[in-house]
């Protein structure tokens, strides 16, 4: 669910601009997208699990701040905006699998779930 939420808000978020300001907010949402998938993945133990939080709070910060100018934009043109759904759709297609396989792993293991969980918790509201 938390996976699907995060992907919708994403869909939301990157709805915006004149064609620049949405090309740019869309390449930094899927930059945000491939590093949370880069730290959930890196986490194998407690120490790694304590060395992801900030990485994991600073994602959310700049995901914040990518929803912040997106509502400040309007909406994209029909041709940008059926681009980047594509654009989209193929980074979903890329990082939902490793999220989901990371997020899986971690669910196994109460002591690393324990750590990443207040840092994850909420995250779909952050866009």
């Amino acid at each position: 669910m938390f996976l699907l939420l995060l992907a919708l808000g994403l869909l939301g978020a990157c709805g915006g601009g004149n064609n620049d300001a949405a090309d740019q907010l869309f390449a930094d949402m899927s930059e945000n997208m491939r590093e949370l998938a880069g730290i959930l993945t890196g986490v194998t133990d407690e120490a790694s699990a304590r060395a992801a939080v900030p990485r994991i709070e600073a994602v959310r910060e700049k995901m914040r701040d990518c929803a912040r100018r997106a509502r400040e934009l309007p909406r994209p043109d029909a041709e940008t905006e059926a681009r980047q759904n594509a654009e989209m759709q193929a980074l979903m297609e890329e990082v939902v699998p490793q999220i989901a396989a990371a997020q899986a792993r971690i669910a196994q293991d109460p002591a690393i779930l324990a750590i990443l969980a207040p840092a994850m918790a909420g995250m779909e509201n952050d866009l």
